[in-house]
């Protein structure tokens, strides 16, 4: 699997949400199919084609069905030459368990933001929750307004790095609902940088705040770091220039501070538009598999991106 674009960005097409679905289709299978999944095998049972798992577990996770349910889908996909053959049942089940899946679906979301290299500099991180259940929502912290809220035990949480022009996920990390925002941050940031993004601009919420990840913004060339401060931070004892210079602007100049400091809610978009599109809450039953579902989602929410700027 290479990291390399897949599509060229053009301009984005009129009435795209008119055709998105039925665009859809076409956008994943020449997706897939350019990313190169197969590998050559040389012994054992023969493998189910690899392209046309991926392929069939997008067309699910954008439908939001139950594998009954989809059929049609599939069968449609196959009559147009999408995919050669429809998955059983129990063979998407056995990949969707699969945490080699995991790994793959990651490197798959990272590909699929490579059409916009040349075009962002800016990254906006943040978090959201999927509950386990239909009909129970994200998580609250006033469960006493939203008593059918879960708690956090019972949710599953997506961090992701979007980028803000296109609004296309970058990098995507799925955990437990507990998992803590903040650790995060340097796996995002890092990758991100790593696959040849040049960003010059990052923004986060407070859940984010270190003076661990001002450094590492620092080192990787980020010059306008927008990590919100908490009230009860004095700062004394920076650890880097830019916490020191980040600082200063949030207490001095609360205007130029907040000028682009309001670009991070262009993330809350992203998880509003997925959860509309693709579900607010998880279908499958094991850990491994949620944390597939949540990946696939945010593929297909890319593939939808990469569709409004596509013939």
């Amino acid at each position: 699997m290479t990291m390399t674009t897949t599509l060229p960005v053009l301009k984005k097409q009129e009435n795209y949400l008119e055709t998105e679905r039925a665009r859809f289709l076409k956008i994943c299978s020449e997706f897939i199919d350019n990313a190169v999944l197969n590998m050559p095998q040389y012994e054992g049972r023969p493998r189910f084609n690899l392209n046309d798992i991926f392929k069939s577990l997008l067309i699910l996770s954008l439908n939001g069905l139950s594998y009954r349910r989809v059929q049609s889908d599939l069968l449609l996909a196959k009559s147009l030459g999408v995919i050669s053959s429809i998955p059983k049942r129990s063979t998407l089940s056995k990949y969707m368990n699969d945490k080699t899946l995991t790994k793959k679906l990651s490197k798959l979301i990272q590909i699929s933001a490579m059409p916009f290299l040349n075009q962002e500099n800016t990254l906006a991180i943040d978090s959201t929750w999927f509950g386990l259940k239909m009909y129970v929502g994200g998580y609250s912290n006033k469960p006493k307004s939203n008593p059918s809220a879960p708690s956090l035990t019972k949710t599953k949480k997506l961090h992701i790095g979007c980028l803000t022009n296109s609004k296309i996920i970058a990098y995507a990390i799925p955990t437990h609902g507990t998992q803590h925002d903040c650790p995060m941050f340097n796996e995002i940031v890092s990758n991100v940088c790593k696959n040849g993004f040049l960003i010059e601009k990052c923004l986060a919420d407070a859940g984010y705040l270190s003076k661990d990840n001002y450094s590492l913004c620092q080192e990787l060339g980020i010059k306008e770091v927008f990590i919100d401060f908490k009230s009860n931070i004095t700062g004394k004892h920076p650890k880097s220039k830019a916490w020191s210079d980040a600082f200063h602007l949030y207490k001095n100049e609360e205007e130029i501070w907040h000028e682009s400091y309001r670009y991070r809610v262009l993330v809350e978009s992203v998880f509003s538009v997925m959860k509309k599109k693709l579900t607010n809450w998880l279908r499958t039953k094991t850990d491994t598999a949620k944390d597939n579902e949540m990946l696939l989602k945010s593929l297909c929410y890319n593939l939808t991106v990469i569709g409004r700027y596509s013939n």
